[in-house]
């Protein structure tokens, strides 16, 4: 019965091999004799270990290290050889898609953007992809590497059992298109297809600001607004994968006097179509139009110029903001009462560029009844910016191997052996 279920001394030993490959990975440089104390295994099995990770190029010997107190040989140091294997990551939006080429550390080491026309069928998206995979596939360091998956984030309800997109506003058009068995049709490589804010999160919690918090929410904004969730350090999907779809969060529960938001509302039905930054745009475009005291003017009115008049106390820029802020916290409120965590990440262009719309969501949500839940969390802008999404599309493929608590024993054996 142990044979079956793979537990057995072969099950073991690549256990413990993909143990003490992570703990290179996260502590290098470290001693032979480090890995020993660290896992209770001898010194002999270490060895064995190590000269066969060493073998396949995984780890490298970088020099030595300082002797004990009582002297003697000094430790040869080992280091984790992240250039051993490749990800290829990919962001598909309305027009364009970002793919990129990474490491086993998810460093871009090539990223290309490819434009396609807004509305277009996935074939033609297909077109614009391939090409790029193809040259990031024939460089000589790629060639010489393993290849370890292909991570997809898009917009969309996934369904992870077909991988397709069960429900897109963005790309509906697209709907029940096999997306990962196309592309592991073309490729030969294990694909992970996902949402395209969850996936943006999962970046931001293996490699940006949550890197040391197991409870968070990033929440994005941008042309409408959705959340990503990571409880006891997971993804939450959902029974049906809408897990953080608050966008559709309707607004009448929530605004109990409308005149509170003069600038932005005009009778909207839901979060998503308020907070949006096509609405600030016009929202601002309308009030110019009004005659409100501002710097700005309609020839050059953009997020950058809306976002710099707001960093410089614009009268009309702050206003509009503050109203924004208000709407966003009143989320915000709604997410850290609910989920109780340590840290919610805003994203975005303009959470990222725009320490005022900060500085206000954290006004708003310190005003909230329930004091507690609100003095605990922290609320950071994120820090991957446009590249979030590839990065989350990286840690897709490479967290059973390197990030999630559980070791996935079988994957290992099948990309490294």
């Amino acid at each position: 019965m142990l044979h079956q279920v793979g537990f057995g001394v072969k099950f073991i030993k690549d256990y413990n091999e993909l143990n003490v490959l992570r703990f290179i990975k996260n502590y290098a440089p470290v001693s032979r004799a480090e890995i020993s104390k660290r896992y209770s295994i001898s010194k002999a099995a270490v060895s064995d270990i190590t000269s066969r990770l060493l073998t396949q190029g995984y780890i490298r010997e970088v020099g030595v290290g300082n002797s004990t107190r009582r002297g003697g040989r000094r430790p040869i140091l080992l280091r984790f050889n992240q250039g051993a294997g490749y990800v290829v990551a990919i962001e598909i939006k309305r027009s364009y898609a970002r793919v990129a080429l990474l490491d086993m550390e998810a460093k871009v080491h090539d990223l290309v953007k490819a434009n396609f026309e807004e509305g277009c069928c996935f074939d033609t998206v297909m077109q614009a992809i391939v090409p790029v995979i193809k040259r990031f596939l024939n460089s000589n360091w790629v060639q010489n590497a393993r290849p370890i998956g292909i991570g997809i984030g898009i917009p969309g309800i996934i369904n992870y059992d077909l991988g397709c997109i069960k429900v897109s506003d963005t790309l509906h058009n697209w709907e029940n298109v096999p997306i990962r068995s196309l592309f592991e049709k073309e490729f030969g490589l294990k694909v992970v297809l996902e949402n395209d804010v969850k996936t943006m999160t999962l970046g931001e919690c293996l490699f940006g600001k949550g890197k040391n918090y197991n409870n968070l929410v990033n929440l994005w904004i941008g042309d409408g607004i959705g959340a990503g969730i990571i409880i006891n350090g997971a993804l939450l999907r959902g029974v049906t994968a809408s897990a953080g779809e608050v966008g559709y969060d309707e607004l009448g529960f929530f605004i109990h006097d409308r005149t509170d938001f003069p600038l932005l509302y005009r009778g909207q039905k839901d979060f998503g179509d308020i907070l949006s930054n096509k609405l600030l745009l016009h929202s601002a475009a309308e009030a110019i139009a009004q005659g409100h005291q501002t710097s700005l003017n309609n020839g050059e009115l953009t997020l950058d110029r809306l976002i710099d008049a707001g960093e410089q106390e614009d009268p009309l820029a702050t206003r509009l903001l503050r109203e924004y802020a208000n709407l966003l916290g009143i989320l915000c409120i709604n997410l850290i009462n609910m989920l109780n965590i340590e840290l919610l990440v805003l994203s975005g262009e303009l959470a990222f560029k725009s320490s005022k719309l900060i500085e206000f969501v954290r006004e708003r949500v310190h005003q909230d009844i329930l004091h507690e839940p609100a003095q605990a969390v922290k609320i950071l802008p994120g820090c991957l910016n446009e590249e979030g999404v590839v990065m989350g599309a990286a840690g897709l493929v490479l967290e059973d191997l390197f990030y999630q608590d559980n070791i996935n024993v079988v994957r290992y054996r099948s990309i490294f052996k």
